[in-house]
C-alpha cells in the first residue's frame, strides 16, 4: 500500500507522519458538493481563497487550499500522485499560484489523502504546508449516476449530475476502463438578499455606546467634484440638501459629498457552471501496468460589481462648469468623481479551461516496485469584460457636451444615453496559461532483514518544465485609442491617442517565460526494533534560474505497547518563486482596498511632492503598482512534527500531533495599511500614475514583490474517533480541530515581528483562528444512515476601525477608534440518507441547521478580501441554511 508522504510500498498504512484520509463516505457526509467546499471544512485548512473574492478582484474564480494558513504556494496538490500545472491566471505578485481546485470533480475522487507535514523528498521541496492528495476512482465496473440540487434562501442555487461507470476487470480480463462526467450550475446571491451584507451604512452599539460606520465609494451620481480648496463637495446635496439614491452623506474635516452605497449592488456570490469528464484505463501485462489517466474541466464564472467609478475633468468655463460649478464658487478646473449607472453593472465573465494528461507504466522488475510517469497539465484562464468604457472615449462624450454627470440614473438624453452605450467595452480583457510537463521515475524495494523487519529503499529522479504566459488584450495593453472598435493608437498621433480603461491605469505589459528543473531523491526505512522504526529522506534540486538546493527529512515511529504509537520528523524544505513574481514587468496592479485622505495624513502629502503628483482630493483609493522582482531569493524552511496516537480500547483512538514550520526570506509585498499608515518610513514604497481621463498625475503604491523576512507557524492538530453499538445501530463518531500556537511574520528584514492569531491584523491584513474544528456522528440503523456536525471557529478582534459616535437622537457627535470583537461562529449539518434499494439512495440534508448569520465586522481590507462588507467572506460563507438533496442510482 502506498501512503501520501512516503515513496516505500508497505503493508501498515499508519506511518511516521501525520496523514488525513477522507474516504468516499466521509466525502458524501459532509454535505460537501465540490473539492473547494470540501477542504474549506476540514479544521486544519486555513487562509484558503474562495470563489467569493473574485467580487471586485481579478481572481478568475480562483479557489485554492492552504494547510494551517502557511499558504496556498507552499501546500501542494496532487492527482494520483502527480504534480498539476499552476493557476494560468496567477499574478506577478504570487496571488493564486497554486492549483485552482474547481478544476477536479468531486465525483470522480475515491479518496483525499492530507498530510499536514511537509513532504520535501517525495514530491519536492516547496511542499513546505504539506500535500493534499486526490485519488481517482480506478479498477471498477461500478456504474453510479447522481442528481443533486442545494437551495439556501434568496439565491446561490445549484443543480449538479454526474455519472461514473467501470469497464473490465484487471483480474480477470486484464483492463479497466472508468469514465466520469460531472457538471453543476449555480446561480447569484445578491447582498440585498442579506440583511447582514445588504449595505454599506450601518448602525450599532458596542459598549453602551451607538456608533454609525459608512463604507462608501467617493465617485457617485449625481457627481462628486473638487472645489478650488481641493475639499470635495455635491452639487446634488447642495440643491437638494440631501444625497441621491443609493448614495449617503459623508463628512470628513472640510470635505461635505455623498458616498455611493456600493455594497447595496453587489453580487456577493457569483455565477458559476463547471463541467469536467475524467477517463482513466489501465492494461495488464504480466507483472506490468500500463496506465492513462485523462482529466478535463472547465469553469465558468461571472462576477457583477457596482457601475464603473472614475474621474472626469469639468474645464473652468465650460458649459457644465458654468452650469453646476460657477454658482458654487468653483472657478478652476477641476475633477466629477462620478459613477457611470447608465452603462450598467460591471461583469467579468472569467473561464477556466484545465486539461492534464499522465502516461505512465508500474510493475515489479526483479524485486523493485516502480513507476514510470510523463504528464503533461495545462491551466488556461481568461477574463471577458463589460460595463467598462475607455478614459479618453469618456472623456470625449463630456467634451461633446452630451454626458452630464450632475444628473441622476436614467436622467441623460437619449442621444447620451445612446452615446454611452457606444463607448460600453464588451470583450476579452486579460489572460494567461500555465504549462507544467514532468517526467518521473521511482522504485522501491526491500534489502536486507533487520531486528524489526525488513529494511526499505526507495530511490527516483524527477524533471520538470513549467512555462507561464501572460496574455492581456490590447485595450488592457493600453494600445488602442477606440477599444470598442479596435483601433490601434499611435503615440505621434493625437487625434489616436493611446486609452486606457476608465475609472484605473490598467496598461498591462505581456511577457512569457519559463523554466527547467530536475531531481534526485532517496529514502530508506530502518525497522530496528520491532516497536521502533526510523526514515531518512534526501533530495537533491536543481533550477535553470535559482541554482540548486539539498533538503532532508528524518522520521521516526515508535510503539511502545500496540495500544500507543509515538511519531516525529523534522525536515527542510526549498521554495522557489513562481516564473511572474521573477520575471513580469511592472504594470498598474489595481487600487488599495482601503480608502486614504492627505488631509489627515501631511507625510503622505510630502510623499505625493516628493513624487511630483499630487493626493486625490478626499477619501479615495489609491493606485497600485506591482511587477517582477529578479533579485528575490528562494524561500527556505524548516519542518518539525511530534504526535502520539492512543487506542485505549478498539472502539476509541486519539491522536494528538504538534507541528512547527519555520521560514526565512518568505515572499510577499508591504501591507498597504502599513505603508499609508508610516509613510516617510516606507519612502521606497510611492511612485505616481497619470490618469488618463483627466490628465492629472495622482500618488501610486509600489507594492512590488520583496524578501520580507522570517515567519514562524506552530500548532497542534487532534484526531479523535469512537465507534459504538447502540440498540438502533452503529454510532461513529470523529473529532478534528486545530489548535494554533504560533503565527509571526515580518514585514522587512530583521524588522518587527506581527501575529494574525485572534486579531485581524492591520499589518498582515488577515487572521488565523485560535481553534477551529469540527465534530461529527453518524448512525448506521438499517437502510438509514443519519449524520449530524457541528463546525466551529473561535473569534477575534477586529482591525481597528474610525466610526462616528451617536447620541441619543441618532446626531453625531464626533469619532471614535475602536476594534470589535467578531464572535465565535458555529454551525450544525444533518444528513439523512435512505437506500430504499439496493441501488438506489435518497439523501436530504440541511447545512447550517439554525441559519446563523456570519459574525458582524467592519473590516474593508485585507489579503484576498472582496468588497463585501459587514461580514468577512474569507472566514464565512453567507448563503446560510441550504437544503440539498442527493438521488444516486447504482448499476
Amino acid at each position: 500500500m502506498e501512503v501520501t508522504g512516503s515513496a516505500i510500498r508497505r503493508i501498515d498504512a499508519e506511518s511516521s507522519l501525520p496523514v488525513q484520509v477522507l474516504k468516499r463516505e466521509d466525502i458524501e457526509r459532509t454535505g460537501a458538493t465540490s473539492t473547494v467546499d470540501l477542504l474549506r471544512r476540514l479544521p486544519a485548512v486555513q487562509g484558503s481563497t474562495g470563489e467569493s473574492a473574485s467580487v471586485g478582484g481579478s481572481t478568475y474564480g480562483f479557489s485554492g487550499v492552504s494547510i494551517h494558513n502557511v499558504g496556498e504556494t507552499r501546500t501542494l496538490v496532487l492527482l494520483n500522485g502527480h504534480r498539476l500545472a499552476l493557476f494560468g491566471g496567477q499574478t506577478l505578485t504570487g496571488f493564486a499560484a497554486g492549483m485552482d481546485l474547481n478544476a477536479l470533480p468531486v465525483s470522480a475522487i475515491e479518496r483525499v489523502e492530507i498530510l499536514t507535514d511537509g513532504a520535501s523528498a517525495l514530491y519536492g521541496a516547496d511542499a513546505i504546508a504539506g500535500v493534499v492528495n486526490f485519488i481517482t476512482k480506478r479498477d471498477t465496473t461500478a456504474g453510479e449516476v447522481n442528481i443533486g440540487f442545494s437551495r439556501p434562501d434568496g439565491g446561490a442555487h445549484e443543480k449538479r449530475a454526474s455519472i461514473t461507470k467501470g469497464f473490465g476487470s484487471l483480474a480477470d480480463d486484464g483492463y479497466n476502463v472508468v469514465f466520469t462526467l460531472a457538471r453543476d450550475e449555480r446561480t447569484a446571491l445578491r447582498s440585498t438578499d442579506r440583511d447582514f451584507a445588504s449595505s454599506g451604512k450601518v448602525l450599532f452599539s458596542n459598549g453602551g455606546k451607538n456608533y454609525r460606520f459608512q463604507q462608501y465609494s467617493a465617485s457617485t451620481i449625481p457627481g462628486n467634484v473638487s472645489n478650488d480648496a481641493g475639499n470635495l463637495i455635491n452639487p446634488y446635496l447642495i440643491a437638494n440638501g440631501q444625497c441621491a439614491p443609493q448614495s449617503f452623506r459623508v463628512t470628513d474635516g472640510a470635505d461635505d459629498f455623498c458616498g455611493f452605497d456600493f455594497v447595496s449592488t453587489l453580487e456577493i456570490y457569483p455565477v458559476r457552471d463547471r463541467e469536467s469528464a475524467f477517463v482513466s484505463g489501465t492494461k495488464q501485462l504480466g507483472n506490468h501496468q500500463l496506465f492513462a489517466d485523462v482529466l478535463w474541466s472547465r469553469t465558468k464564472q461571472t462576477s457583477r460589481i457596482a457601475p464603473v467609478p472614475g474621474g472626469i475633468s469639468i474645464p473652468a468655463g465650460s458649459a457644465l462648469a458654468q452650469k453646476y460649478l460657477e454658482p458654487l464658487g468653483i472657478t478652476e478646473d477641476s475633477t466629477a468623481f462620478y459613477r457611470l449607472y447608465d452603462l450598467g453593472a460591471r461583469a467579468s465573465k472569467d473561464e477556466v479551461n484545465f486539461y492534464d494528461i499522465a502516461l505512465g507504466s508500474k510493475g515489479t522488475i526483479s524485486k523493485w516496485d516502480y513507476e514510470a510517469t510523463y504528464t503533461r497539465s495545462q491551466s488556461r484562464a481568461k477574463s471577458n469584460i463589460s460595463g467598462y468604457p475607455g478614459a479618453l472615449a469618456l472623456a470625449k462624450l463630456r467634451a461633446s457636451g452630451l454626458l452630464d454627470p450632475f444628473v441622476l440614473p436614467g436622467q441623460q438624453t437619449a442621444e447620451a444615453t445612446q452615446a454611452i452605450q457606444g463607448v460600453n467595452y464588451n470583450g476579452y480583457w486579460d489572460g494567461g496559461k500555465s504549462q507544467l510537463d514532468t517526467v518521473q521515475v521511482r522504485g522501491s524495494t526491500q534489502l536486507w532483514d533487520l531486528p524489526g523487519g525488513p529494511m526499505g529503499l526507495a530511490v527516483g529522479a524527477n524533471f520538470n518544465k513549467e512555462k507561464f504566459t501572460n496574455q492581456p488584450s490590447l485595450f488592457a495593453q493600453g494600445r488602442l485609442a477606440d477599444p470598442v472598435a479596435g483601433v490601434l493608437c499611435d503615440e505621434n498621433d493625437p487625434a489616436l491617442a493611446c486609452d486606457q480603461r476608465f475609472g484605473d491605469a490598467a496598461a498591462k505589459v505581456p511577457y512569457s517565460a519559463s523554466r527547467k528543473s530536475w531531481g534526485l531523491f532517496s529514502e530508506v526505512s530502518l525497522p530496528v526494533a520491532k516497536q521502533l522504526e526510523l526514515t531518512a529522506a534526501v533530495r537533491y534540486d536543481h533550477f535553470s534560474d535559482f541554482g540548486r538546493a539539498t533538503t532532508a527529512k528524518a522520521a521516526f515511529r515508535w510503539n511502545p505497547t500496540p495500544q500507543v504509537l509515538v511519531r516525529g520528523s523534522v525536515g527542510s524544505g526549498f521554495h522557489a518563486p513562481t516564473v511572474p513574481q521573477v520575471k513580469a514587468s511592472p504594470e498598474s496592479y489595481g487600487v488599495t482596498s482601503g480608502k486614504y485622505n492627505c488631509a489627515n495624513s501631511p507625510e503622505l502629502a510630502q510623499q505625493a511632492a516628493a513624487q511630483g503628483a499630487e493626493c486625490r482630493p478626499g477619501s479615495q483609493q489609491y493606485d497600485v503598482v506591482a511587477g517582477g522582482n529578479p533579485n528575490l531569493k528562494p524561500e527556505k524552511s524548516r519542518q518539525a512534527t511530534l504526535g502520539i496516537v492512543v487506542e485505549p480500547i478498539r472502539q476509541l483512538s486519539v491522536g494528538v500531533d504538534y507541528w512547527f514550520v519555520g521560514i526565512r526570506d518568505s515572499f510577499g509585498q508591504l501591507a498597504e495599511q502599513t505603508v499609508f499608515a508610516n509613510p516617510n518610513q516606507y519612502a521606497g514604497a510611492w511612485t505616481s500614475q497619470v490618469d488618463v481621463g483627466t490628465g492629472k498625475r495622482y500618488l501610486a503604491f509600489n507594492q512590488g514583490n520583496l524578501n520580507l523576512g522570517k515567519e514562524y507557524y506552530s500548532g497542534i492538530d487532534f484526531n479523535i474517533q469512537h465507534r459504538a453499538k447502540t440498540p438502533v445501530g452503529d454510532l461513529n463518531t470523529s473529532a478534528t480541530a486545530t489548535y494554533m500556537l504560533r503565527q509571526k511574520q515580518q514585514l522587512e528584514p530583521n524588522g518587527t515581528y506581527y501575529s494574525p492569531i485572534g486579531v485581524n491584523s492591520d499589518d498582515l491584513g488577515t487572521v488565523s483562528f485560535r481553534w477551529q474544528g469540527r465534530i461529527q456522528s453518524t448512525l448506521k440503523a438499517g437502510a438509514w444512515d443519519h449524520t449530524l456536525g457541528m463546525n466551529f471557529k473561535t473569534g477575534y478582534k477586529d482591525q481597528t476601525t474610525t466610526v462616528e459616535v451617536l447620541d441619543a437622537a441618532g446626531n453625531v457627535t464626533g469619532t471614535e477608534d475602536i476594534r470589535l470583537r467578531v464572535k465565535r461562529y458555529y454551525t450544525f449539518d444533518w444528513q439523512s440518507a435512505w437506500t430504499f434499494r439496493k441501488d438506489m439512495t435518497l439523501t436530504l440534508g440541511l447545512l447550517n441547521i439554525f441559519d446563523r448569520d456570519p459574525p458582524f465586522t467592519l473590516s474593508t481590507s485585507g489579503t484576498n478580501k472582496g468588497q463585501q462588507f459587514g461580514y468577512d467572506d474569507r472566514y464565512y460563507d453567507p448563503r446560510g441554511r441550504t437544503l440539498y438533496g442527493n438521488f444516486t442510482y447504482r448499476f
